[in-house]
């Protein structure tokens, strides 16, 4: 500000307001790009962000099923690529019966799971008594099984488990999913307390 003669202040001169002004712009531009920034972040959260937990979710559900399974005389420890079954405590009831997982190509890519009771699960590709229930989205899923392979006499992982007398060693699951524009992978070893 300038002082005019009689001592009275007359106003700003153009540098004090150009600065005002450049500092003004630079707040308001923190701002604006932090809003922005939670706006973007708040919108790939809901638009399918959480899938990656969903995955990691289904995964536990897996792994908890997997580690409480048991030889159960009718029903057999069966895998491959896509489809996993064995025997386990159901929630109908509570009782025993077939618990499968596997990848449906059919819903664009699910991970479902089936639970039928002991009953059911002796008639042979019976869909009677059959709950089903979609446990995550996903692109892609495989399971592997490490087992003993009696052809070469070796453990090893394999694409397919097929035995009447027990359980591999461990499960391995792997799954692509995608979030925004990308594709994840995501892969989890479960090693079974009752393998033969």
């Amino acid at each position: 500000m300038q002082k005019v003669n009689n001592g009275l202040l007359k106003g700003f001169t153009l540098i004090e307001l150009l600065i005002a002004a450049s500092i003004a712009a630079i707040l308001g531009l923190a701002i604006v790009s932090t809003f922005s920034a939670g706006f973007k972040t708040y919108s790939q959260l809901k638009n399918g962000g959480l899938t990656q937990a969903d995955v990691l979710l289904s995964f536990g559900k897996i792994e908890k099923d997997l580690r409480n399974t048991f030889h159960f005389s009718g029903i057999n420890f069966t895998g491959d690529k896509r489809r996993l079954s064995f025997a386990g405590f159901i929630h109908r009831g509570p009782s025993i019966g077939r618990i499968s997982y596997f990848f449906d190509t059919r819903t664009g890519g699910s991970l479902v799971k089936e639970e039928q009771p002991y009953s059911y699960s002796l008639l042979n590709n019976s869909t009677d008594g059959v709950d089903s229930k979609v446990i995550a989205s996903l692109k892609d899923l495989a399971f592997s099984y490490y087992s003993f392979n009696p052809v070469t006499e070796q453990y090893g992982w394999q694409d397919s488990f097929n035995s009447t007398g027990g359980a591999p060693m461990q499960v391995r699951i792997r799954a692509v999913f995608r979030e925004g524009n990308e594709d994840f992978e995501q892969e989890k070893t479960i090693p079974i307390p009752v393998s033969s």
